[in-house]
């Protein structure tokens, strides 16, 4: 089954699209625009198959950054960023859905191609840049927190580094629902208008 709205895949027994809430069909109709666009660009490809793609160049940057700045103060605050822009892009613009990670609603990508995408990008690098400099300086003010009050109290190695990363990830992962939000707006007004 699909939803001739967002093109997702459902499992047989699923009669309504979680994301567009209209009902699904068993087989897509391929429109002629349709057809152009996704020839015209390499973007439904990303949506599809970025996940392939980012994970394994963003653990090999992450590796790299890790041993180039081994010796840097700031090591681990740019194997942050690294880890946070591969995350937030895939999150945002790869098809992690149903029928190919495993059963549930899943995680449907935004394509590059849309006009309404194109035009949020913009916004989105700003966004996520302002969410980079968060992290960093959080990371950075955490770490020389961590050294200055060694004397006062001590802070556990263990919990103070799963605190890092789970408030990292809590903040990428509030980043990449926002930005799916605004994007899912922008389309169905796009949609609305009569533009698509």
């Amino acid at each position: 089954m699909f939803c001739p709205h967002c093109e997702a895949e459902y499992l047989p027994h699923v009669r309504r699209c979680s994301d567009c809430g209209v009902p699904l069909v068993e087989r897509l109709s391929v429109s002629h625009h349709d057809s152009e666009r996704e020839r015209n660009s390499g973007s439904s490809f990303f949506t599809r198959n970025g996940v392939l793609i980012i994970l394994p160049v963003s653990i090999l940057a992450m590796t790299l950054a890790l041993i180039a700045f081994r010796d840097n103060p700031f090591g681990i605050q740019i194997a942050f960023i690294v880890w946070g822009t591969s995350w937030a892009f895939a999150s945002v613009f790869c098809d992690m859905g149903p029928g190919r990670f495993g059963r549930g609603k899943g995680t449907k990508g935004y394509s590059l191609g849309e006009d309404a995408v194109r035009q949020n990008l913009p916004l989105f690098l700003r966004i996520h840049a302002g969410v980079l400099v968060i992290i960093f300086a959080g990371v950075a003010g955490a770490f020389w927190l961590r050294r200055h009050t060694l004397f006062v109290w001590n802070i556990d190695t263990p919990y103070f580094d799963a605190t890092l990363a789970i408030t990292g990830f809590v903040i990428q992962f509030a980043e990449a629902q926002f930005f799916r939000r605004l994007l899912g707006r922008a389309l169905k007004d796009e949609q609305r208008s009569g533009h698509t």
